[in-house]
């Protein structure tokens, strides 16, 4: 059966299951969440599916490695060397490389060698087009209909968004995909064919993305591993699992209030989120192609501060202080949700 005729589909992105409805973003019920994420994951129905249904076992696996660890190795020293694997992962890997050079291009690298660096030592098995695609669709509708993620989907949610923003709309016109791959272009990854799109769901390679995959997670751990032997390798994959709950938990948290305001459902600079990976996000929100998000002299700006740094070592060659300089990298992504 054509899955068009089973779920309508609209932009880049499949509608969710539950749908949208009205001038204000639906607010799914407990089971349409269930459903959705179901779906999302029924790789019986739809062969592509197979990736989102693999990135979540890859996050239950790692969640398992993470009680295990903590259980039979569960020391001051164990917790902290986990904390500081999942926030050196959030501050380079998430709001560095897929946050701000990946979503919003608010900096430069001086090669394409610097780029593919970063993707292919990249340890988190989500995929840059699946972060890209619905944070830029997120941030054109944020808190509206066809926004992929945030409070209206309450914390499952959410939480569950990281498969269910995976569902690419693969009856979208050539001339729609030549666009979205061209947006991806910076990335440096291999690309599919509109052919190989339609059958796979996914703009990368899925062989480049295979590869790159294991080459960066078997480099890490053996890095793991001789520092640390196998608890090294376990507290790697443990601060995995750290990083990817937390990065899901933001996107709930960092779009809500905590305290019932009328803020909520607007981003939020939370000092935590803040401190630790530089997301200083209401600021973000305000300018969401600069290269720095803390703006105020007590908010922290660690990734910042690493773009900053590969600057004055030749790596970038420019990043964005002002609108201005976003201009020329501007991606419409309005009329893809």
């Amino acid at each position: 059966m054509n899955e068009t005729s089973v779920h309508p589909r609209s932009g880049v992105l499949v509608k969710p299951t539950y749908g949208y409805v009205g001038p204000s973003p639906m607010r799914p019920t407990l089971k349409e969440v269930l459903v959705e994420w179901i779906d999302s994951i029924n790789f019986v129905k739809d062969a592509t599916r197979i990736l989102p249904a693999a990135y979540a076992f890859y996050h239950f696996v790692t969640f398992g490695v993470f009680i295990f660890f903590l259980t039979r190795y569960f020391s001051v020293v164990s917790i902290a060397a986990v904390t500081t694997i999942g926030v050196f992962i959030g501050t380079v890997y998430n709001t560095v490389w897929y946050h701000r050079f990946c979503s919003h291009q608010a900096y430069r690298f001086r090669s394409i060698w610097f780029t593919r660096l970063f993707l292919w030592s990249n340890p988190i098995c989500f995929r840059e087009e699946s972060y890209v695609i619905p944070h830029r669709i997120h941030h054109s509708k944020s808190d509206e209909p066809g926004d992929p993620y945030g409070p209206h989907l309450g914390w499952l949610g959410s939480y569950l968004a990281t498969e269910t923003q995976q569902k690419m709309n693969r009856n979208i016109s050539r001339a729609e995909f030549d666009r979205v791959a061209r947006s991806l272009d910076h990335i440096g990854f291999v690309k599919n064919s509109y052919a190989q799109f339609q059958k796979t769901g996914s703009v990368e390679n899925i062989w480049h993305y295979g590869a790159r995959v294991l080459c960066a997670n078997l480099a890490w751990s053996a890095l793991a591993f001789a520092f640390a032997g196998w608890p090294g390798v376990l507290a790697w994959i443990s601060g995995v699992f750290l990083f990817t709950f937390v990065v899901r938990d933001f996107n709930f948290r960092g779009h809500a209030s905590l305290f019932g305001t009328d803020k909520h459902g607007m981003p939020v600079n939370q000092f935590i989120y803040g401190i630790i990976a530089g997301e200083w996000h209401e600021n973000h929100h305000r300018f969401p192609r600069w290269a720095r998000s803390g703006l105020s002299w007590w908010q922290i700006d660690l990734p910042y501060l690493i773009i900053r740094g590969m600057k004055l070592c030749g790596v970038v060659t420019q990043y964005n202080s002002s609108d201005a300089d976003a201009v020329s990298k501007a991606h419409d992504f309005d009329d893809l949700a």
